[in-house]
């Protein structure tokens, strides 16, 4: 990567999904997916009429923790972060 590359990633989203198995059959799904910033995370997932909403936590954590509250859930990194320049 070109030093300018390294500049551009700094500080961009970071995607993730919180993964789960709401129905506990074996079958886990991705439930809610979002994007972090360095001081927020926001987070969508669907319900089920079809709508989405959208949330604000102060991390991924911090999102996977609330999402933990009503299932066993993990948190999928689409990426690894980026390390300084």
């Amino acid at each position: 990567m070109f030093d300018d590359d390294m500049v551009l990633l700094e500080g961009a989203p970071r995607l993730f999904g919180i993964v789960a198995d709401p129905e506990d059959d074996d079958h886990p799904q991705v439930v809610a997916w979002g994007h972090e910033l360095p001081d927020l995370a926001v987070l969508t997932w669907r319900l089920g009429n079809g709508k989405s909403e959208v949330m604000t936590f102060r991390s991924a954590e911090a999102a996977l923790a609330t999402a933990q509250q009503l299932y066993s859930a993990r948190l999928l990194w689409t990426a690894p972060a980026v390390q300084g320049v």
